[in-house]
């Protein structure tokens, strides 16, 4: 299957009924693509799929809490009822408690690591079988800049982005070696005007600006068309892997001098997130 069509593909986009996700959602139900959104929020769920009546667009809608295992498997099954193969998995769900390493609680940073991490695992070993099946498929990793540098007051979104980089990685590599017809992408995008990301604020804004969450969607979705395995932004994120060249001391300096570690300062975030911790409910929009 060539992922370069993705007309009339069964796409999943977890998180999808806010920012980044919501956005991908929207312009690949545009290029035709049948799509499938996973969030908590049901009532963001209910309005998107109100506005979406009039509009020529496939989408369908599943309460499930990507950080509840046995929630995502079952959830998954649903969806394969419904629509049989899934072809492209969009991994997009996350959170960012915005805090100091000591100022989290321990629910709050096994949280960080179920819905940036471990969704992961639950959702690729629900998909790939079916996708190793049917001869072709695509995962997508939504990773970030903080999984290629650590940064102040992100200590377990950090953690959790550097392992979903290494993911992906590591199941590529696996994917190679078995040769299957699977394709990878993984995202790591600076800091966005999303609402999860709300109040975060960048010292060179023409080095490291803050990104369009509608622009970098566009970018994503381009990147899988073109099967492309690693997607940055913005080109100013490439330089992290040069830097670790350098003595820890200058690494540190250089982060500090662009305002790495200051850009939290002034966090704010979405308190939504919250509801992360609710108990999951059966919702039907299809």
């Amino acid at each position: 299957m060539s992922m370069s069509q993705i007309d009339g593909r069964n796409v999943l986009v977890t998180g999808g009924a806010s920012g980044i996700g919501l956005h991908m959602a929207q312009k690949l139900a545009d290029r035709g693509a049948k799509v499938i959104i996973w969030d908590i929020d049901d009532s963001k769920m209910e309005n998107i799929a109100a506005r979406m009546k009039s509009k020529e667009r496939q989408i369908a809608f599943y309460h499930c809490d990507v950080s509840n295992r046995s929630e995502v498997y079952k959830t998954a099954e649903a969806v394969k009822k419904d629509f049989g193969r899934l072809d492209i998995l969009i991994n997009n769900a996350g959170i960012v408690s915005g805090k100091g390493f000591l100022e989290c609680t321990d629910e709050q940073l096994e949280k960080s690591m179920s819905v940036n991490l471990l969704a992961h695992f639950w959702t690729v070993r629900a998909f790939l079988p079916g996708m190793i099946r049917a001869g072709g498929g695509h995962i997508v990793t939504i990773s970030s800049a903080g999984g290629l540098i650590g940064v102040s007051r992100l200590v377990d979104y950090c953690t959790s982005k550097f392992a979903a980089f290494g993911f992906d990685e590591a199941l590529r590599m696996e994917i190679g070696q078995e040769k299957w017809n699977i394709k990878t992408t993984v995202v790591c995008p600076y800091f966005a005007n999303t609402g999860m990301f709300e109040g975060v604020r960048t010292r060179f804004p023409r080095l490291l600006p803050i990104l369009d969450e509608q622009r970098i969607a566009e970018r994503i979705i381009n990147a899988i068309a073109k099967d492309r395995r690693r997607l940055l932004m913005p080109w100013m994120v490439y330089s992290t892997w040069l830097l670790r060249y350098l003595p820890t001391f200058a690494f540190d300096f250089l982060a500090n001098l662009l305002g790495i570690n200051s850009a939290m300062l002034t966090f704010r975030g979405r308190t939504s997130a919250q509801n992360l911790t609710e108990k999951s409910k059966p919702v039907d929009f299809n």
